[in-house]
């Protein structure tokens, strides 16, 4: 059981600042919409583990897969006109869902306007239940990476012990790339999700 067992009723309903969750996460400014698929199927798997209904409030145009007002998998989406009413948005959603309304931002005008009535939660706090189940596959990727200490991108080539001359001259050809191969080859690769 998690934080939300806390609140747990049948009305609780756990209403999630898009914006501030994806600047949580790192993501500012206009998130692809990709990236906001990754995190409502997060927040959906979050949802079916936490067993409370969960709406997720995002800015800007509804995404194809995720129209505005319909669930995706198990989170409903809505989405404010733009990050401007993107405050007055959230606290009518939330005033509507009623008293058993939990509402998540780091946002400072969405607190204020929430006032002392409405139950919140800071996004830090929410991030420790949310990222206890797992994550997608780009996190699963970045913590690999993590593992074997970082990109290996920047790193200059390793040093190979000296052979003797006529080897070494043989070695260095075989072993020499065009710098052009290189560049194309991590230009395809940053672009393609590869497996390992």
């Amino acid at each position: 059981m998690g934080l939300f067992g806390l609140f747990k009723s049948s009305k609780t309903v756990v209403i999630v600042d898009g914006i501030s969750l994806n600047e949580a996460l790192g993501m500012k400014g206009k998130v692809p919409p990709r990236n906001q698929l990754q995190l409502l199927r997060r927040l959906s798997r979050f949802a079916q583990r936490e067993k409370i209904a969960v709406v997720a409030v995002l800015t800007g145009n509804p995404l194809h897969k995720a129209p505005a007002g319909k669930k995706f998998e198990e989170v409903l989406v809505l989405y404010s006109k733009s990050p401007e009413a993107h405050a007055k948005y959230i606290i009518k959603i939330a005033r509507s869902k009623g008293s058993g309304a939990i509402l998540i931002s780091d946002n400072a005008a969405i607190g204020k306007m929430a006032g002392s009535g409405m139950k919140t939660m800071r996004m830090s706090t929410f991030r420790k239940v949310f990222d206890v189940g797992g994550s997608d596959a780009e996190g699963n990727e970045r913590s690999a990476r993590s593992d074997r200490g970082g990109s290996n991108r920047n790193r200059p080539p390793r040093r190979r012990p000296q052979k003797q001359s006529g080897e070494k001259q043989s070695a260095e050809k075989t072993q020499e790339r065009p710098p052009k191969e290189s560049s194309e080859a991590d230009a395809i690769n940053e672009l393609i999700d590869l497996v390992d």
